[in-house]
């Protein structure tokens, strides 16, 4: 599974070390945006609570409303910032290393190969689980293509279980 569940994110969030984390990890997965993204951001990203990314690999430039509380953790953060400082100043490397310490501190079990990726991964599966459409999904993530939504469908065992159950249930034994 390389998505984590709704108190998965919540525990995780929580179990980071600084502000600065829980901003990186809030950012990464209530926007969807790819660990470089997340680096490049300056406190000038942020004007009258909107976020403007601009995609790395050549989706569209978008603007998204900010949740109340990574608006007031940004403004908290930023504050002393100058406008093209780096709120990130560290590699992808490191960003991961956040990731797996602020995950072991929560207890969370990641699976082989399963990193700070996985926040972007589980804003698809959310966005999906709560009923939005793929489009809807095609445009959090900022792809061109509805093709590479669709890498992001990807059911775990438990789905494929709850699913054949509900189907078989009419069936006679």
């Amino acid at each position: 599974m390389k998505h984590l569940s709704h108190d998965q994110i919540g525990v995780l969030i929580a179990a980071a070390e600084s502000g600065r984390d829980r901003l990186l990890f809030r950012l990464c997965y209530e926007h969807g945006l790819r660990i470089s993204e997340c680096l490049a951001l300056t406190r000038g990203h942020v004007q009258r609570d909107f976020l403007t990314i601009k995609a790395k690999k050549r989706g569209k430039r978008s603007e998204e409303r900010l949740s109340a509380a990574t608006s007031q953790l940004w403004a908290s953060l930023t504050s002393t910032l100058a406008p093209n400082t780096r709120l990130f100043p560290f590699s992808r490397q490191w960003a991961s290393v956040i990731f797996h310490r602020a995950a072991e501190k929560a207890k969370i079990r990641l699976a082989p190969r399963q990193g700070i990726h996985s926040l972007r991964h589980s804003i698809a599966h959310h966005l999906l689980d709560s009923g939005a459409s793929l489009p809807v999904v095609q445009k959090q993530l900022r792809h061109k293509s509805l093709a590479s939504t669709g890498v992001y469908l990807e059911a775990d065992a438990a789905d494929v279980d709850q699913w054949r159950a509900k189907a078989i249930a009419g069936c006679a034994q």
